[in-house]
């Protein structure tokens, strides 16, 4: 067992092998332990280390340091501590949202990612949202736009055209008002309705009211070897660490991140996981839109929560990322292909 002090919290790590450095992040169920068939894969080619985040396995319980943006910050000190200038991240549900948040925040420490079970829920405005890292017009300058097209403005600002025209909003030369339109005025309505909808933080909602049992449950049978394995870390888990880590998620947000980040990604979820449900088309088509040689989305048939466990190609698959010097030539049989739009 190795550990490191940082900012007075004990953080327990494991490496294993010599090369090129890769890291592996898990998520809300379990620790570091289940990386270990993978490790002993890529040690052979790679320096493969392992970390138990906060609140996890036999690091620090602090509840102070359980929210991504803390798991970022212990993580890039981490990385300073031991060494590690530059890696390439394998993170599962809680440690791929951590790892997409690094590499939004340090692109320069991050070679690639490959994320697995990934929290990437519909936020329902895709037709409409403008995807982060494509140019549009602002006023007279060009900017990056994160947030849907505007469909409401102030009079007295200058805002970006869009691609629609809200009904019940008057425009200089003289446009209707909702006032004296009902129909307008009812679709504003139910506008506004989704919008509450859609903002909703639909990653709280799936562990809302849930313990570390029920979701370990919900992923193994009680008579399924990888149950017992992964109990024995669920129960030194903080319950708090589950909560914090969502209080702020916003799907929108995480699939702008996602695109805003300059390494290549693969993205690999099973199609029958009982906790993240896979992405849908939608979604898909938003994170690939203009990325299809630097976003790779791998559905998995028959494959629940942890493709690492159940998938027995997925050593094969990782290595072949680690690998591949071009995306668009992965040989992947699950591959998804994007549709047009």
């Amino acid at each position: 067992m190795s550990a490191t002090i940082i900012e007075d919290d004990l953080i327990h790590y494991e490496r294993l092998g010599r090369g090129r450095p890769v890291l592996l992040l898990h998520g809300w169920i379990g620790s570091w332990r289940y990386w270990i068939p993978l490790m002993q894969q890529l040690h052979l080619k790679y320096t493969v280390y392992t970390i138990d985040l906060m609140g996890f396995g036999d690091s620090a319980k602090n509840p102070a340091r359980y929210t991504i943006e803390d798991h970022v910050a212990v993580l890039d000190a981490f990385m300073e501590k031991i060494g590690i200038p530059k890696v390439a991240m394998i993170g599962h549900g809680l440690g791929a949202m951590v790892a997409t948040r690094f590499a939004l925040n340090y692109p320069t420490k991050v070679a690639r990612l490959l994320l697995a079970s990934a929290p990437l829920f519909d936020p329902g405005d895709l037709e409409e949202r403008t995807p982060a890292g494509q140019r549009m017009l602002l006023t007279q300058r060009d900017r990056y736009s994160l947030a849907p097209q505007i469909d409401e403005a102030d009079s007295d600002k200058t805002v970006a055209s869009t691609s629609f025209t809200d009904p019940t909003v008057p425009n200089r030369a003289g446009g209707s008002s909702a006032l004296n339109n009902p129909e307008a005025l009812a679709e504003r309505a139910r506008s506004m309705a989704n919008h509450s909808a859609n903002k909703r933080n639909k990653l709280k909602d799936v562990f809302d009211g849930r313990s570390y049992d029920d979701l370990l449950l919900r992923c193994f049978k009680r008579t399924e070897p990888e149950y017992d394995k992964l109990k024995v870390d669920v129960d030194k888990a903080d319950d708090r660490a589950l909560q914090n880590s969502v209080t702020t998620f916003d799907a929108g947000s995480m699939l702008d991140n996602l695109r805003q980040i300059t390494a290549p990604v693969a993205i690999v979820h099973g199609d029958d996981d009982p906790i993240i449900p896979r992405p849908n088309d939608a979604v898909w088509n938003y994170l690939t839109l203009g990325k299809e040689d630097m976003c790779v989305p791998i559905p998995l048939e028959g494959v629940r929560h942890f493709p690492m466990l159940e998938h027995e190609s997925f050593p094969r698959l990782t290595t072949d990322f680690l690998e591949a010097t071009d995306l668009t030539k992965l040989e992947v049989r699950e591959r998804w292909r994007r549709r047009s739009r």
